[in-house]
């Protein structure tokens, strides 16, 4: 039985926490998916490692990432 989930965009970089799995957006075009390794207390940096093995990599909130991640659908 699987789970319904929905994507939701996450303006507040400061609500994420390491092991969440997010998708980022650079300017609406590349994403790039993959675990929350670290916040800064501000929440204007994160870092992702990437999934795929692709390495480790910070993102910059000024530089207009989007952040979306899955969040299940109460009672599904």
């Amino acid at each position: 039985m699987s789970t319904k989930t929905s994507t939701k965009v996450v303006s507040d970089w400061t609500a994420l926490v390491p092991g969440d799995f997010v998708t980022v957006r650079e300017n609406y075009s590349v994403p790039h998916s993959g675990w929350i390794d670290d916040v800064t207390e501000d929440g204007r940096i994160i870092w992702l490692v990437l999934a795929l093995g692709r390495g480790r990599r910070m993102f910059f909130r000024e530089d207009g990432d989007f952040i979306s991640v899955e969040v299940p659908h109460p009672g599904s």
